[in-house]
């Protein structure tokens, strides 16, 4: 009988017992050396900023993780407390952000930030640290550096420590109340601000995507 014989298949020694090596060592098992799956995207996350809430400021959120060093961030606050001639809380404002994620881990960040909101605030948690007698209503845009870490409490879980440093500007007029009628002490008036931009203790809920393996 004449003819070329089959050749047998190759097996190699971690293969399960009658399947060829190609398909054990598929590219899409693979494990990258500090054991990370690899995902696109690499996540997505809803979040919300603990410390805004504890003081009546509502505040949710999205994160990107684009890939393992790089993640978009935009949290939205809204709050409309109170009424026209008492305590007044009446604010929202979008703070957008890029982060880069940094050491062998990737939980560790920078990023860069912008913000911008528009306020009317009086004698309410966020009034209370001005002013008692003086309200305040106007808007704000500003932008800065940011520093943070996450901590993974599970696979779908995190808490976000971060704070922001930068610029801010606002325009506004001031007002006080008499008799439950608003009147105005200055008006068109603006501050420049160097120093803090943000502060948060974040709760993340992933919901898209993987996390690292550790």
């Amino acid at each position: 009988m004449s003819g070329v014989l089959p050749q047998p298949e190759i097996l190699s020694r971690n293969s399960p017992r009658g399947v060829p090596d190609a398909i054990v060592s598929s590219p899409t098992n693979a494990v990258t050396p500090d054991g990370i799956l690899p995902s696109k995207p690499y996540y997505f996350a809803v979040r919300t900023n603990m410390l805004y809430d504890a003081i009546l400021l509502p505040t949710l959120g999205v994160e990107w993780r684009v890939n393992r060093d790089m993640g978009i961030k935009l949290d939205g606050s809204f709050g409309w407390w109170g009424s026209n001639s008492d305590k007044i809380q009446k604010v929202w404002f979008l703070n957008p952000e890029v982060r880069w994620y940094l050491l062998r881990d990737k939980r560790f960040y920078v990023g860069a930030s912008g913000s911008y909101g528009e306020y009317n605030i009086y004698k309410y948690p966020v009034g209370s640290l001005f002013s008692k007698d003086t309200g305040y209503q106007g808007k704000l845009w500003g932008g800065g550096a940011t520093v943070g870490y996450q901590l993974h409490l599970s696979h779908h879980f995190s808490i976000d420590f971060n704070i922001g440093l930068g610029y801010t500007h606002s325009e506004y007029d001031s007002y006080g109340m008499i008799d439950r009628v608003r009147v105005f002490q200055d008006k068109n008036k603006a501050k420049n601000f160097w120093g803090p931009t943000q502060i948060g203790i974040s709760f993340l809920w992933t919901i898209v995507g993987t996390k690292q393996n550790k």
